[in-house]
């Protein structure tokens, strides 16, 4: 099995303790032997970030706001875990909100962020529209606010969109699909139009099976309030009213739970095909059934963390898309590989930045 167009990441980051050292050093050369002016160095050292004698930068505690859609949809926890584990490493607090899927708690949670007076804010799928008014208070206060994970609709208000790219996640199935379904062959789809990225998903698949020569004879859009039962009834429809499907594409990483105990009912041998696989679709994979695209999807609020530091330490401005030499990391899983677990678990896509934090900044300072 091969990995189609995975994105490895190579971790080159900048040496920012040792920028930070030479400002201090030529700012206390300006400063000479008057006490008053050497006061003012100091004061501007510490401001940009001062370095303490073992040459690493002091990182000041920070309380960090965080908050996506809703915690029960395991992706969604999966993001904020690794935000709030983040945080933790350097020191800083979380305080986390889970609006449990309601617009309005969404909204107001957003504004009971901004007025707790938290040092920023880190959102995981979040649609700007939704949290309007929070965000026009977070950008009044000053409060840095980035959105992270997969793909909601931009915002000025946003200092940084940390997504994952939509086309390339797409296109990492489609090309594993064509490898194992031929054409002339019929496919049922499961959409969740809700979400701009998964919406997005289901255009893909609709614009690219003719190109394949597929025919979707089937298409469902799962109900965000009863997901797996939904798309289990859903496709036991399709394969009862459409007998010759010859496989399932699933917008989103519920898809393989509901789909494959239907398709187990039906007695057919056929495939759900499936973006954005989590730790607990693993089962479902093993059955044979199921071939998922998965991602580290935690990297971009990890991430959104790592910038944030650079910028309170350093004054350094926060980049509005995530910088290229994060990348993300991009793969399939299916029989083939599947013994090996689930191919990025938090404590990998931390490492290297937590190895990076170590030498750059004094914890606490």
């Amino acid at each position: 099995m091969r990995k189609s167009r995975a994105h490895r990441s190579s971790h080159r980051y900048p040496t920012l303790a040792l920028l930070a050292l030479v400002a201090v050093l030529l700012l206390a050369a300006c400063g000479g032997d008057d006490g008053e002016e050497g006061s003012d160095a100091a004061t501007t050292a510490a401001e940009t970030g001062a370095s303490t004698e073992s040459g690493k930068v002091a990182l000041e505690p920070r309380t960090i706001g965080l908050m996506g859609p809703v915690d029960a949809a395991e992706i969604i926890k999966l993001a904020n875990d690794a935000v709030e584990e983040a945080a933790e490493a350097l020191g800083w607090e979380i305080v986390r909100v889970d609006p449990g899927g309601d617009p309005a708690k969404m909204a107001s949670g957003m504004t009971s962020l901004v007025n707790q007076g938290v040092d920023a804010i880190v959102l995981t799928t979040m649609e700007p529209s939704t949290i309007a008014s929070g965000l026009r208070a977070a950008e009044e206060r000053g409060v840095p606010v980035i959105d992270t994970h997969t793909l909601a609709q931009s915002a000025p208000e946003f200092d940084g969109e940390y997504f994952l790219p939509p086309d390339t996640e797409f296109e990492v199935l489609f090309d594993r699909m064509q490898e194992d379904v031929p054409e002339g062959s019929q496919i049922g789809v499961i959409n969740l139009p809700q979400f701009l990225n998964a919406k997005l998903a289901g255009e893909s698949i609709a614009e690219a099976a003719p190109d394949a020569g597929w025919e979707i004879v089937a298409s469902h859009d799962a109900d965000l309030a009863n997901l797996v039962p939904d798309t289990q009834r859903a496709v036991g429809d399709m394969l009862r009213a459409n007998p010759e499907i010859d496989a399932i594409f699933g917008c989103c990483d519920f898809v393989p739970a509901g789909a494959v105990p239907a398709i187990r009912q039906s007695g057919k041998d056929i495939k759900v095909y499936a973006l954005h696989g989590i730790p607990s679709v693993i089962p479902q994979v093993e059955s044979g059934l199921a071939v998922v695209e998965v991602a580290d999807y935690q990297k971009g609020g990890i991430a959104a963390i790592d910038v944030l530091a650079d910028h309170f330490a350093n004054g350094t401005p926060i980049p509005k898309d995530l910088p290229g030499e994060y990348d993300w990391e991009m793969t399939i899983v299916d029989e083939s590989n599947v013994g090996e677990g689930y191919p990025y678990p938090t404590e990998d896509v931390l490492a290297p930045f937590l190895e990076r934090w170590e030498e750059l900044y004094e914890i606490g300072g």
